[in-house]
């Protein structure tokens, strides 16, 4: 708690120093264009803007001015990742408010994060990325950024959680020419190589390519896992005219993982055990058996063309076909969480095993006009779109029970494991068509209003059984903005996802639905390159989704939740030399049947500052220290109480000419600590220190 006043009153501190110190930024300017076609040189230097940017579409998919969006937005820049030496996307929301990262510890499988409370949806190049529980994780050398929608955005997605969403945007070809190559080592035997090549193809300008590639050989936290990645993303852009843009961009990414989510029992980890602490690189399945591998294919169509001054047309398209292959044991700490050992030592404990092979194919499609016009003395930006969605999974499973004991201070492996069978499983098949309106509204040159309604109809189908579900979701937004910069807010939206996995025992979910009520205020002088943002949320979510009490790889839907928030965000550059990031987060939710949201702490709070010691554009040196609060958190009964925590993150770049050399360092003082325990009868431990040294040069 301390602690947290300590980071807001550096918050404070930041965001008071003069304004006039600061470097200029053109403001967004009220009705400007929502397409901007012209060539954009993105080569890798430093934005002007440091960590801030104006424009967002992943809220109103148009290039609105964060600061005319009547909803709560974080965007992560491609400079703030630099700096902060993001390795994976979940890395990457650390020092965003109302995040929760990390919050089940290191887990390979996938980027997992709390948004408001719950889980998110995740979005890539506008499309929906994944369906189900198993997929291939994005590499985020591949991402230009990364925005946090917070809150209910189904009048555009359809299919997006109460909480938000994450819309992750690709890196795609360029018109000017550049040219960069990557190494990496660190710790747990880290070595990578990337590349990254963009330029014309043609003289005449109509078409660009970009080549992108990463090959990862490396361990990780936990003991015999690894955490290896081949990876390509060959595109080329085609535009024969400033008003019309096609690109194709594939992706091929292979992933060859082992499970490191290990399902720990409380004594040991959180609770006093005799034995002491259990390794937090300790391994609970076997070497030769575990796996979590993935193959990941797809391509992706981005097009749009500008018939004129008013209308616009946009369609995005991606294919996809992943392989999953996940085997793993972990720990029988379920069928008597208070005392889960064999043994009276408190040492050995008894395996389940399970295995899951899938095989994904999805088409996503998402078609829309906007037109641009005035109106009755107001300014329109009308949207009209149909997205449709599709999805076939074929999987085969296995489960066992060893009970052999495993000693999880000592492990010995291969004592007569035995792998289970593999049989089929039906197969499932999901379709969901939805058709929405949304207008953007000036008008008085102070008024700012966003309306939107769509209707969507999901269908699954499993075997022979077949589920239908139809929805009308809305959303309005109503904004006023000062001379001054500063912009309140009010808005109502309304959330509907269909869930198109099944639970482990191959049983389809109920959809998701929610509401949400927000007001807020946005803050950015004219001129400024400072964005503050304040906003108070109260949320509505029934059939939530949460751990099975009886079954670690199942989830269970535990009714409805209300969550209420307050989240503080700032952002400025000041004099070109310090790029500064603020978080505060408050958080109370609470299901109906009166538990809590486990791992979901009341207060969190973030700072995270770089100094350019010869400016942020010019060669020279850089240092960057971070800390990250995580306040106390519970299980679902609140009687496990999880410590509060604090993080602290650093790093040093050396810049000259073409060459960049730094070194990242997460959690550096190296904290174990518990990120989140269950009543259940597992905890999951936090990211150890990482530290990753990094060359690039460019050509």
């Amino acid at each position: 708690m301390i602690l947290s006043r300590k980071i807001l009153s550096l918050l404070v501190a930041g965001i008071s120093a003069p304004l006039a110190a600061q470097q200029a930024l053109p403001a967004g300017t009220p009705g400007g264009k929502a397409v901007q076609l012209a060539p954009i040189d993105v080569r890798g230097q430093r934005p002007d803007e440091g960590y801030a940017r104006t424009d967002a579409s992943g809220a109103t998919k148009t290039d609105t001015p964060i600061l005319e969006t009547p909803q709560a937005i974080s965007v992560i820049s491609a400079t703030q990742m630099l700096d902060q030496g993001v390795l994976t996307v979940q890395d990457a929301l650390r020092y965003s408010a109302g995040v929760r990262a990390d919050a089940y510890g290191v887990d390979s499988r996938g980027d997992d994060a709390f948004v408001r409370g719950t889980s998110f949806t995740q979005y890539l190049d506008g499309l929906r990325q994944y369906f189900g529980y198993s997929y291939a994780r994005t590499e985020p050398y591949f991402l230009d950024h990364v925005e946090i929608v917070r809150g209910p955005s189904s009048v555009l997605y359809g299919q997006g959680t109460t909480g938000g969403l994450i819309a992750l945007s690709s890196k795609l070809p360029q018109f000017v020419a550049s040219h960069e190559v990557e190494a990496q080592v660190g710790n747990s035997a880290r070595k990578q190589v990337a590349f990254d090549v963009t330029g014309p193809v043609d003289s005449a300008g109509h078409w660009a390519y970009r080549l992108i590639g990463v090959y990862r050989d490396s361990d990780s936290q936990i003991d015999h896992v690894p955490d290896d990645r081949k990876a390509i993303v060959p595109a080329i852009t085609w535009a024969p005219d400033e008003d019309t843009r096609w690109t194709l961009l594939a992706n091929l990414q292979f992933d060859r993982n082992g499970t490191s989510l290990n399902f720990l029992p409380h004594a040991g980890t959180l609770l006093p055990n005799p034995n002491g602490r259990i390794d937090t690189r300790r391994f609970v399945s076997e070497p030769g058996f575990d796996r979590y591998d993935t193959d990941q294919r797809s391509l992706t169509s981005l097009f749009e063309h500008r018939f004129d001054d008013t209308w616009t047309f946009v369609q995005n398209m991606r294919y996809s076909h992943d392989n999953v292959d996940y085997r793993t044991l972990y720990p029988d700490v379920y069928a008597n969480p208070a005392y889960p050992f064999l043994d009276d030592s408190q040492r050995t404990v008894a395996r389940y095993s399970y295995i899951a092979i899938d095989r994904h194919k999805r088409f996503v499609t998402d078609t829309h006009a906007e037109a641009d016009f005035d109106f009755a003395s107001m300014r329109h930006r009308l949207l009209m779109g149909l997205d449709v969605g599709y999805s076939h999974t074929d999987s085969r499973r296995g489960n066992g029970y060893d009970d052999v004991p495993f000693d999880l201070y000592s492990p010995a492996y291969g004592n007569g494991f035995v792998a289970p069978d593999v049989f089929p499983v039906a197969s499932s098949r999901t379709r969901q068509t939805g058709v929405y309106v949304q207008d953007q509204v000036d008008w008085g040159d102070r008024w700012i209003a966003t309306v939107g309604l769509r209707h969507d109809r999901a269908t699954l189908t499993t075997g022979g059984d077949r589920s239908v579900d139809n929805a009308t979701t809305s959303r309005f937004g109503l904004m006023y903005r000062f001379d001054n910069g500063l912009v309140p807010y009010l808005s109502y939206t309304e959330s509907f996802q269909p869930l198109d996995s099944l639970d482990f025992y191959n049983r389809p979910y109920e959809p998701l639905r929610g509401k949400q009520y927000e007001a807020g205020l946005k803050y950015q002088p004219a001129g400024s390159s400072t964005l503050l943002t304040a906003t108070y949320y109260d949320l509505r979510e029934e059939n939530r989704l949460a751990p099975d009490p009886e079954n670690p790889l199942n989830q269970i839907q535990a009714g409805r939740a209300k969550t209420k928030g307050v989240e503080l965000e700032a952002s400025t550059r000041l004099a070109s030399h310090l790029d500064l990031i603020g978080t505060y987060t408050w958080t109370k939710a609470r299901p109906d049947d009166g538990t809590l949201v486990a791992g979901l702490p009341k207060q969190q709070g973030s700072l995270w500052g770089v100094y350019h010691a010869s400016g942020a554009e010019n060669d020279g040196f850089s240092f960057g220290i971070g800390a990250r609060y995580i306040g106390v958190n519970y299980d679902e009964t609140g009687e496990l109480k999880v410590p509060e925590k604090t993080l602290f993150d650093a790093m040093v770049a050396y810049v000259q000419g073409p060459w960049r050399f730094s070194v990242n360092a997460a959690n550096l003082t190296d904290q174990a600590y518990n990120a989140s325990c269950l009543s259940r009868g597992d905890c999951f431990y936090g990211p150890r220190r990482s530290i990753v040294g990094t060359a690039r040069y460019r050509f």
